[in-house]
């Protein structure tokens, strides 16, 4: 029995063994993919331009250069960047890198940009997935990206807003070009404006001519929540922030 029990124990011995030893051996796999962790998020400030390294990693090491072909899509305009064609992994290594550079030419205040980048596989080199940059037009230095996000009901033309520059005493946001609803007669769904505005404060004030209030409302500043309401505002609602 004692025999058995020592022969069994040598028997698991060179099974996990051999099972750790087949584990640690990397196959030669000829696969490529973009780095994992990176910021997706690009802001171009007006009258720069913003370049942007992406890395491609191999799972293998090749004696020869290797060259992947690439391919771009998405809303962004062709003329919003520049990028390679292709990507060549240096022989003896498993990294290469992607240069992007992008400009303001073609982007929006208002809505970002993609831009999604593949790789080309082959039967010599299998690729992963592709990766999307969500690209945005920034705001000059000292001013703050202000969006505004209004869900109308069913009475569209019963509100109106507007965002005060407290220091100047002038409205510089608003719905309609002179203070007076109607400014989204006839229109549904959601509607966005938005507007670099120096720092400063601000007050955004909002108005329902039925005196019941409306949609959703939301304003942000260089992404963050300055100013929320569900639309339970009644005749009207007034809140400050800041830009800085």
């Amino acid at each position: 029995m004692k025999q058995f029990k020592i022969y069994t124990l040598l028997f698991l011995s060179l099974a996990i063994f051999s099972s750790c030893e087949e584990e640690v051996v990397a196959p030669d796999t000829a696969y490529a993919s973009f780095e994992a962790y990176f910021s997706s998020d690009v802001t171009v400030t007006p009258g720069e331009v913003y370049n942007k390294s992406v890395s491609v990693y191999t799972a293998n090491i090749s004696d020869t250069d290797r060259t992947i072909n690439l391919t771009a899509s998405g809303s962004i305009d062709a003329a919003s960047y520049t990028m390679p064609t292709s990507v060549t992994i240096p022989a003896n290594t498993n990294e290469a890198v992607v240069n992007l550079t992008f400009n303001e030419n073609g982007l929006e205040i208002i809505s970002d940009k993609t831009l999604t980048i593949a790789m080309e596989g082959s039967e010599a080199m299998s690729v992963g997935e592709p990766i999307t940059l969500n690209v945005a037009k920034g705001c000059p230095a000292g001013e703050g990206k202000v969006k505004v996000a209004v869900t109308l009901d069913s009475y569209p033309e019963e509100v109106y807003w507007r965002i005060v520059n407290l220091d100047l005493g002038a409205i510089v946001m608003a719905n309609n070009a002179t203070p007076a609803y109607g400014g989204y007669a006839g229109l549904s769904g959601v509607q966005r404006d938005a507007n670099c505005l120096v720092n400063g404060n601000y007050r955004v004030d909002i108005f329902d001519s039925y005196q019941d209030g409306a949609g959703a409302f939301e304003i942000t500043v260089n992404g963050v929540q300055v100013f929320a309401s569900n639309g339970a505002y009644g005749a009207g609602v007034s809140s400050t922030f800041v830009i800085n």
